[in-house]
């Protein structure tokens, strides 16, 4: 028994050394790799809530300024759109007041969608014509495209690769550790950072600009990155 568990305890060690000697002979680096676009597409959010004393009521004039929101973006004249609505709700109107709870008739709402494929030539005209009615809130924002993004995924990744190869070389010259080879490449496509969209601008105070200039957007760059991890060997 005493023979079994010795021979087992050389075996381990012998393990554990032949491991320790090939952790010793590699280096690990991370290549990373980042550019800077201006978003290709904007998305205008209009929001809309109605007020009634009855469901059937409220929701009826809910899609009564939706259809104008769609008659508006009609008007505008812009092309390259797409509309979709979302949150749709009916909820109960409850009013607290005084510690106490009152019900009020119902809210319904409902948000509008309209993403823009180029906005830098029909922006302006379509918040111009939104402006043109009461009461219509929305909010601006730019993202950028899956499309954009999948052009970029090859420069990403070939500059993250040439980047974890300079680095390793460096490392190898500054240290004196001889030719490298490739051990082992760790990357996953899930590691591109694809950016949210930005909040830009609350048009709803540009009606009221007195001079009637057109409102101005500039959207801010936006920034793609990706990374990979690679195990390089050297000799003794």
């Amino acid at each position: 028994m005493k023979k079994a568990f010795l021979l087992f305890a050389v075996i381990l060690i012998g393990n554990m050394t032949a491991f320790a000697q090939t952790v010793s002979n590699t280096i690990q680096v991370t290549g990373k790799s980042e550019i800077s676009i201006i978003p290709d597409e904007a998305i205008v959010m209009v929001n809309i809530q109605k007020k009634s004393l009855k469901a059937s009521d409220a929701s009826a004039m809910l899609n009564k300024k939706t259809k104008e929101v769609e008659n508006l973006v009609k008007k505008s004249d812009i092309k390259d759109y797409k509309i979709t609505t979302d949150n749709y709700r009916v909820n109960i109107n409850r009013i607290y007041r005084d510690g106490s709870a009152m019900d009020s008739g119902y809210i319904a709402s409902q948000t509008v969608k309209i993403k823009l494929e180029n906005p830098e030539k029909d922006i302006v005209p379509l918040v111009e014509e939104l402006n043109t009615s009461e009461n219509i809130m929305y909010d601006v924002s730019f993202s950028t495209s899956e499309e954009m993004i999948k052009t970029y995924e090859k420069e990403l990744l070939k500059s993250a690769l040439l980047d974890a190869k300079e680095k390793a070389a460096q490392i190898s010259e500054t240290m004196g550790l001889g030719e490298l080879k490739i051990h082992n490449i760790n990357y996953s496509s899930s590691q591109v950072n694809y950016p949210r969209p930005v909040q830009m601008e609350y048009m709803r105070a540009q009606k009221n600009m007195s001079d009637g200039a057109s409102p101005i957007f500039s959207p801010e760059e936006q920034k793609l990155s990706d990374e990979v991890h690679v195990t390089f060997k050297f000799a003794d």
